[in-house]
């Protein structure tokens, strides 16, 4: 199909022209939609971007936080197991020296004789008292 075929009339041309021009309205149309979306998306991205940039610091800022913490209760633990393991050697200091005290103690007794005993106490000792023994009266009937 050439030009030379299809008929170069006025009604022809208007009703091409109406298409071409109903056609570039709707593109126009659509133009200024997209233009307006493009915007929004990109007010949208700005705001995400700024929503992740504060997220991302508020992150940093409990990692931080917490780094802290850590490193306190870790130097309160240490602190503890100081006190603690010095109150232990304390303590088995203490053990050791009455350890000491004790067989310092002993051993003088152990190398003395004890007194013997008076003689009132030897005779009780080898005459011991008899105690007589009463039947049970519920076991008697």
């Amino acid at each position: 199909m050439d030009l030379s075929q299809i008929a170069l009339d006025v009604p022809t041309l208007k009703l091409s022209l109406a298409v071409v021009g109903g056609l570039l309205l709707i593109s126009m149309v659509r133009i200024v939609f997209l233009l307006r979306t493009n915007s929004r998306l990109r007010e949208s991205t700005a705001k995400m971007e700024q929503q992740v940039l504060n997220q991302h610091q508020a992150l940093l800022s409990v990692r931080a936080d917490s780094n802290a913490w850590r490193g306190e209760l870790q130097r309160m633990f240490d602190s503890f197991r100081a006190e603690f393991s010095k109150r232990l050697d304390e303590s088995e200091q203490r053990y050791q020296d009455l350890q000491q005290r004790c067989e310092t103690a002993v051993k003088p007794t152990e190398v003395l004789a004890p007194p013997p005993p008076p003689p009132a106490m030897l005779a009780k000792i080898a005459a011991p008292e008899e105690r007589v023994v009463l039947p049970v009266p519920a076991l008697n009937s």
